[in-house]
């Protein structure tokens, strides 16, 4: 809308205020117990002016300064973030206002405002509206009331975006299947661990583990059975870990355990641990069928100076390996660890 455009919008609304106009003007929420019969006050309100919107005129905008406080008389009004096609994060109904906020810190508005239909809003020029204040408790009373009511909502849409964070997080750093860390969270955390072991010149050990097998065993009992192992491979190695221990699947039948502040010898013990508990472990009953057990090999390798995660990772690989090639069911050693 051009200015023009507005200024005929503004002149074809009477901007009188007979008694009909005052009695909706006092069920507004600025105007909520003001005495609009106060021949100061009534001045105020014949400087203040109507503005008919069309659906999708902006009142409020994110690149622009504002310096009128808008109430919605008819119609209502969408809040939004973004561009004008985005989602609204909020509507302003008929007595509410917006456009306090940034006049108050004198910024731009923090959000864009635009009509969703037909709307009428009257419009208060900051001047007027300190005046306003200045002459009526009431009015300062409202305001700070409407203040509060925003900054209010503005905390819960916060708090909600935050638990939304978490929930996303959480997704994004959980594997579905077995609950455990996934291969994500890993690269973080693990990389974490190992550059402050380095920094503090601490050992660690990291663990490389795969189910022997898996394929075979998915092919010969299906895929839900193969689930069903993982899942017990899972709480298996988790159970008897410390609480500093860091444990992930690294993806399909691999899982790996970082163990901070350990040893190789003390890895080692952890690992044929833990290789015997995965062998003892009943997958349980699939469809009144007893599945049967399953075995894991294990790679180890140690920490050196100089070594990245993937270094690590590769190392223990290669243990790994020679796991398999060693007829499965056994722990390695990184021979260049």
């Amino acid at each position: 809308m051009t200015q023009k455009q507005i200024n005929e919008s503004r002149s074809s609304i009477p901007a009188m205020y007979g008694e009909h106009d005052k009695q909706i003007l006092s069920r507004l929420q600025l105007f909520r117990n003001v005495d609009l019969d106060d021949p100061s006050f009534d001045a105020l309100l014949s400087k203040c002016s109507y503005r008919e919107l069309e659906d999708g005129n902006s009142l409020l905008s994110i690149e622009k300064e504002n310096h009128h406080l808008y109430i919605v008389i008819r119609g209502r009004c969408a809040v939004q973030l973004g561009h004008y096609d985005d989602m609204p994060l909020a509507t302003v109904e008929p007595g509410e206002c917006v456009g306090e906020m940034s006049i108050i810190d004198s910024r731009v508005p923090s959000a864009s405002v635009v009509a969703s239909g037909s709307t009428l809003v009257l419009e208060i020029e900051q001047e007027v509206l300190w005046r306003m204040v200045s002459i009526s408790h009431e009015v300062a009373r409202n305001l700070l009331y409407i203040m509060s009511e925003r900054v209010r909502y503005s905390n819960l849409v916060i708090a909600d975006s935050l638990e939304q964070q978490r929930k996303y997080q959480h997704h994004a750093t959980i594997d579905a299947l077995t609950g455990l860390h996934n291969r994500g969270w890993m690269n973080d955390v693990f990389a974490r661990e190992i550059k402050r072991a380095e920094r503090e010149d601490l050992p660690l050990c990291l663990m490389m583990l795969d189910v022997d097998n898996f394929k075979r065993y998915n092919d010969e009992y299906g895929h839900l059975a193969g689930d069903r192992v993982l899942i017990a491979v899972g709480e298996s190695v988790g159970a008897p870990l410390r609480t500093n221990d860091m444990f992930a699947r690294y993806g399909g039948e691999e899982f790996s355990v970082l163990l901070p502040e350990t040893k190789m010898e003390q890895a080692v013990i952890v690992a044929e641990r833990l290789r015997q508990r995965i062998a003892n472990t009943d997958p349980g009953i699939l469809d009144g069928v007893q599945l049967p057990k399953v075995t894991a090999s294990i790679g180890l390798a140690e920490f050196k100076p100089g070594y990245s995660l993937d270094g690590l990772v590769a190392a223990a690989d290669v243990a790994l390996y020679q796991a398999k090639n060693s007829g499965r069911n056994c722990v390695k050693v990184a021979t260049d660890a």
